[in-house]
């Protein structure tokens, strides 16, 4: 490990103010991520699932969207083949998240793409590619999305933990499943401008609506599919390159 290694504790000021940068812009959603978190821990805890296999289940993996889906399925007694189809269309924006930040993490050292992808949510991604083209220099830029998305995961991780062990804390009155479409809303109104992205959107959107009597929630599948299926027959190659990198060269591996 040398002086200057990413992962020392002896990183420059201006990375360091970096890094805060990052976590004071991803604040606002991550306060909804940690009240989203005690709400998902507490429905865990009452699903009957081992709490050891949950605790370790949030840890290791940033799936809220996915875990909600299928809890709630299991709970309705959906068949297995609909919990699973379900839950692997929840999770396939994973892959349109991979390929969009593709041309951004490319520049990175491999420590750092392995450990931003660990982070990486819908929150995240929307925030990665939202602030590309703002900061140019890619050093300055991974420890900006570090700070935004460790936050971020942190403070899910943190409330489902929470939710987990403590169990029911937030009153049913308020109505906290509303956070979750509230969040995509946010990251929709802050990085969905051009025309193939709201057309996505859109369609999705009028096709859940639309096929919502479909048994067990597989409204949703159909609409992820029509939304992609779509733009991806009327955008142009172009728009599936992903954001601008900035800087092509790959720093040295020993650069913070």
């Amino acid at each position: 490990m040398t002086e200057r290694d990413a992962f020392s504790l002896r990183v420059p000021r201006h990375l360091r103010q970096q890094f805060a940068a990052g976590a004071r812009e991803m604040l606002p959603l991550s306060v909804g991520g940690a009240v989203f978190g005690l709400a998902m821990g507490a429905l865990i805890a009452a699903s009957g699932m081992p709490l050891w296999a949950a605790g370790i289940g949030t840890v290791l993996i940033n799936a809220g969207a996915a875990q909600l889906a299928l809890i709630d399925l299991v709970v309705k007694g959906a068949p297995w083949i609909i919990i699973l189809a379900t839950v692997a269309v929840v999770q396939a924006r994973f892959a349109l998240y991979s390929a969009a930040l593709a041309p951004v993490y490319k520049v990175f050292p491999r420590r750092w793409r392995f450990a931003l992808a660990f982070l990486l949510t819908d929150q995240a991604a929307a925030f990665e590619k939202h602030f590309t083209p703002l900061i140019p220099d890619p050093v300055r830029r991974r420890w900006f999305f570090l700070g935004g998305a460790s936050l971020f995961a942190g403070l899910a991780i943190v409330g489902t933990l929470v939710g987990i062990l403590v169990g029911p804390v937030i009153p049913a009155s308020w109505q906290i499943g509303f956070i979750v479409p509230l969040m995509f809303l946010a990251i929709i109104l802050r990085t969905v401008s051009d025309r193939p992205g709201i057309m996505a959107a859109v369609i999705a959107a009028a096709v859940a609506v639309i096929s919502r009597d479909l048994p067990y929630g597989s409204n949703v599948i159909v609409a992820t599919v029509a939304g992609i299926a779509v733009t991806r027959l009327v955008a142009p190659a172009s728009w599936y390159r992903g954001a601008p990198t900035g800087e092509e060269a790959e720093p040295r591996e020993g650069a913070p």
